[in-house]
C-alpha cells in the first residue's frame, strides 16, 4: 500500500504530521453514521493508523462495515480541512503497541490510555479518496 503522505497534497501533510484530533465516522448496522473524536498518526511504514478498543461502537461498526471517514480540521484555520475516505483494516494489538505510540506522540501518560483488561486493535486507514480543502 502506498505511503499516505504521497496521497495527500504537500499543502496538507502537516495535518497528518501534527498531533491533532480528528473525527472518525463509521456506519452502524442500520446504515446510520456515527462519529467520534480520535487520535491518529503516520507510522514508520508510512501508513495512517489509530487505536481502538473492542467495546466501543466504532469498533462494532467497523466489524460490520469497513467503510469510514477521517476528517481533520486545521485548528488555526477551520476552512482548511483534510478528509480521508477509507476502508478500515483492524488488527489485534494484544501488546498495545499502537496505543503506546499514540500516548507518546500526544504527550499523554501511557497509564491513562493503556489498560490491561482492554482488547485493543490497530486501525489502519486504507485511503480510497483524499479531499483537501482549500485545494492547493
Amino acid at each position: 500500500m502506498p505511503d499516505i503522505l504521497s496521497a495527500v497534497p504537500e499543502s496538507h501533510r502537516d495535518l497528518l504530521r501534527s498531533p491533532l484530533t480528528a473525527t472518525l465516522t463509521t456506519i452502524d448496522i442500520n446504515g446510520r453514521p456515527q462519529s467520534t473524536a480520535v487520535w491518529y498518526f503516520v507510522d514508520d511504514d508510512g501508513q495512517l493508523k489509530g487505536s481502538i478498543t473492542s467495546d466501543r461502537q466504532k469498533c462494532k461498526n467497523l466489524r460490520h462495515n469497513l467503510n469510514c471517514d477521517l476528517f481533520i480540521i486545521d485548528p488555526q484555520n477551520p476552512f482548511r480541512t483534510l478528509e480521508i475516505r477509507a476502508e478500515a483494516e483492524l488488527a489485534a494489538d494484544p501488546d498495545k503497541v499502537t496505543v503506546r505510540k499514540l500516548a507518546k506522540l500526544y504527550g499523554v501518560d501511557e497509564a491513562v490510555l493503556v489498560r490491561p483488561e482492554e482488547d485493543r486493535y490497530t486501525l489502519k486507514y486504507r485511503p480510497r479518496r483524499v479531499v483537501a480543502n482549500p485545494r492547493s
